[in-house]
């Protein structure tokens, strides 16, 4: 629908789109020294974790993500009719490696599809101690997960992106006064390549 809509170029603006605020700009602010930015070059995979199997919010972060860092999509799947995998090409044509996975969620939440864990692994063949990996979590359990895996030789950038508590009345305030009478131009980037990765998954199953 969101797809939709901006193809037919209404104004629009979206509860999950407003809910990844803060992970945008954690992501962002983790790549932001001088140091790191050579790094999104090399990044190899991206590893995105949500509450439930409502994958909207991850599905925009990572066409989010894809758009800034100009990576086309080569294909997507599903796994066992929930974890979403994808494969995209970077500038370069070498490949990133996408899932997204659903966890298990102990009672329902207000926020359907939260996201609880991002991780990015940059990876520099020719001077592996300048890898990175980069994992952001609603938690510090969450990080402690997505540690595992052989991230021990890599250069380790972790931070605890506070969830959001606020009740669905404020969502709602905070999404009609950032409304501008016209669609985010990062929304209207992103949410077509969520929708690409979606269908081509959905078609390939």
């Amino acid at each position: 629908l969101l797809h939709l809509r901006i193809k037919m170029e209404q104004a629009i603006n979206d509860l999950n789109w407003l809910r990844l605020r803060s992970w945008r700009e954690s992501l962002a602010t983790a790549f932001d020294p001088p140091e790191r930015r050579n790094s999104l070059k090399e990044i190899i995979s991206l590893d995105i974790d949500v509450k439930g199997n409502h994958p909207v919010q991850g599905l925009l972060l990572a066409g989010w993500i894809a758009d800034r860092l100009n990576w086309k999509l080569k294909e997507s799947n599903l796994i066992e009719e929930e974890s979403i995998n994808a494969t995209f090409y970077k500038e370069d044509k070498s490949l990133v490696k996408f899932r997204l996975t659903p966890l298990p969620i102990g009672k329902p939440s207000i926020h359907p599809g939260e996201i609880v864990g991002v991780r990015l692994i940059s990876k520099i063949d020719n001077d592996p101690k300048d890898s990175l990996c980069v994992i952001l979590a609603a938690e510090s359990g969450e990080c402690m997960r997505l540690e595992a895996g052989g991230m021990a030789s890599m250069q380790l950038v972790e931070e605890v992106v506070p969830r959001q508590k606020d009740p669905l009345e404020k969502d709602v305030a905070r999404l009609l006064s950032s409304s501008r009478g016209s669609t985010s131009p990062l929304l209207s980037n992103a949410a077509p390549i969520a929708h690409e990765i979606l269908d081509f998954a959905q078609k390939s199953h």
